[in-house]
């Protein structure tokens, strides 16, 4: 009998979330929109430009700081 020690991971919830695509055909460089420093930002791997595109991610709570002053103010 063959017995793994590997548990079957639980699959994580998905959405369709913003992010910012490096446009440089030879990099594979982006980040989640909400995670950018800048209004548009450069490529960190490549110092390309970047375009808005969406991608199905999974779901990740943003605990920042900025985040979590939004809550306190009521702004959400």
């Amino acid at each position: 009998m063959y017995y793994s020690r590997k548990k079957p991971q639980a699959e994580l919830p998905t959405e369709i979330t913003e992010i910012w695509s490096c446009v440089s055909e030879d990099c594979n460089g982006w980040m989640r929109k909400n995670f950018a420093l800048d209004e548009v930002p450069t490529c960190f791997l490549c110092q390309s430009p970047m375009e808005h595109a969406t991608r199905e991610l999974p779901v990740l709570h943003d605990n920042s700081a900025s985040a979590l002053k939004k809550q306190a103010s009521g702004d959400e």
